[in-house]
């Protein structure tokens, strides 16, 4: 569990970095990245709970 909230940290992160870099609207930026952070922490959560399973 910790290793998938750690890379929807860094994933979202990175994508609202980027988004603020690229237009410079800080509320696009926050969206972007905290959809990127659900996205990343759904798939993280699924691949590990796959890979832990019984």
């Amino acid at each position: 569990m910790t290793v998938a909230f750690a890379v929807a940290v860094i994933a979202g992160l990175s994508v609202a970095f980027w988004r603020l870099a690229r237009t410079e609207d800080v509320d696009l930026a926050v969206m972007t990245g905290g959809a990127a952070f659900v996205a990343a922490f759904g798939m993280a959560f699924a691949a590990l709970t796959y890979v832990q399973g019984d």
